[in-house]
């Protein structure tokens, strides 16, 4: 077993833990769906963290031409995984027998918390590109998106517009879709 082999076996179970939490706790929403309201803010945004860890995990691939000598390199690179797997638990809500569910309130409680936590994911994810040996020709491309997501984000960590907070979340469907079907996957 190479050693990006062995890191990806770890990887990929801290992603799962990631998933698994965001699809069960949408299983206890759909249990729950009579004593649930105003999910929108919820399942548009737990659409997003969706898509972003598919995105990220499809992302790893291109760490196998990477020759990991160093534990800070290994933890630099395992960092965004853990933070994704807390951004889901902040995420998800606590679904308790029957109690009713304000799941807007939920999310505006929660928000500061999620978006600093997403925020730090995507600057974590950002840190171990310079690992890539191509790096040098593909930095720009890399960060074109972080500058773009990043900051749309950090403005909702100021507001409590429900129309500011539509806004920024079809912006960032519509980046994630977008790129979903523009941008090559590369090293696959």
């Amino acid at each position: 077993m190479s050693k990006f082999e062995f890191i990806m076996m770890f990887v990929s179970v801290v992603v799962a833990f990631a998933m698994s939490e965001l699809l069960v706790g949408w299983g206890r929403l759909v249990r729950a769906r009579e004593r649930i309201s105003k999910p929108f803010f919820m399942v548009g945004w737990s659409v997003w963290l969706l898509a972003v860890t598919n995105f990220h995990y499809l992302g790893f691939w291109e760490y196998g031409l990477v020759n990991f000598r160093t534990a800070a390199q290994m933890m630099l690179f395992l960092a965004a995984p853990i933070m994704l797997v807390l951004v889901t638990f902040v995420f998800t809500p606590e679904v308790r027998h029957y109690q009713k569910l304000d799941l807007e309130q939920h999310y505006f409680k929660i928000k500061n918390w999620f978006f600093v936590m997403v925020i730090l994911f995507f600057l974590l994810a950002r840190a171990s590109d310079p690992l890539l040996p191509d790096y040098q020709e593909t930095w720009f491309l890399r960060i074109v998106g972080t500058l773009m997501i990043v900051p749309s984000l950090a403005v909702l960590l100021f507001t409590k517009n429900k129309r500011v907070h539509y806004g920024v979340l079809f912006f960032n469907l519509f980046l994630l879709f977008w790129s979903s079907y523009s941008l090559n996957v590369r090293n696959l």
